[in-house]
């Protein structure tokens, strides 16, 4: 279940990016995601890649731009799923969408 403003730790920034999605246990595939939103904690996206909560993923930006001031500026992220929402998709090719919130994973 998607959390509510009220239950974030940190304000969220709409901003739509298309980004490579990586699983950590299938690192030489990828699949695409679109970056929804994003704060200092973590992002949304949408995928039509089937996550699990708790697990690994790493997503590099697409249209990386060091000189930008906004999350295009970080060429990659890695962090964990925290909460699954299934989308439906106005797309007739795609079958399941889902919306996943991605908490930044920090060394």
């Amino acid at each position: 279940m998607e959390h509510s403003e009220i239950e974030r730790r940190y304000p969220r920034h709409e901003y739509s990016s298309p980004m490579l999605l990586y699983r950590m246990d299938y690192q030489d595939q990828s699949s695409y995601a679109e970056m929804k939103d994003y704060s200092k904690g973590g992002m949304s996206l949408l995928s039509s890649e089937k996550l699990v909560v708790g697990q690994l993923v790493y997503l590099k930006m697409q249209n990386y731009d060091e000189s930008a001031t906004g999350p295009e500026k970080n060429k990659n992220y890695s962090g964990s799923v925290k909460w699954i929402n299934p989308c439906s998709s106005p797309l007739a090719d795609v079958k399941d969408l889902y919306k996943y919130g991605i908490e930044y994973y920090v060394n």
